[in-house]
């Protein structure tokens, strides 16, 4: 795992059970080992860590029992060009 945003990460995975019970689908910001508060979009929670922090950086996250990954391949998007 990469440093950079790895405590608020495991701070996330931490509390994600708790997170569930009351904000299913919403975004939480997290900087360091606290929660600075739960969002509808992922836009309003950017907005609210740049006021905050700043150019520091911030986690926004989605609070989901399961995270989604989504997966594109390179092919599909023309990052690799193959001729057959």
């Amino acid at each position: 795992m990469a440093e950079v945003l790895k405590t608020e990460l495991e701070f996330f995975e931490e509390n994600r059970a708790n997170f569930l019970d009351q904000h299913e689908g919403k975004f939480a910001l997290i900087k360091g080992r606290e929660c600075h508060g739960f969002f509808d979009t992922d836009r309003n929670a950017y907005e609210k860590g740049v006021e905050l922090f700043g150019l520091e950086s911030f986690l926004i996250k989605q609070v989901l029992a399961k995270d989604h990954i989504d997966q594109a391949p390179a092919l599909m998007l023309g990052l690799v060009n193959a001729t057959i």
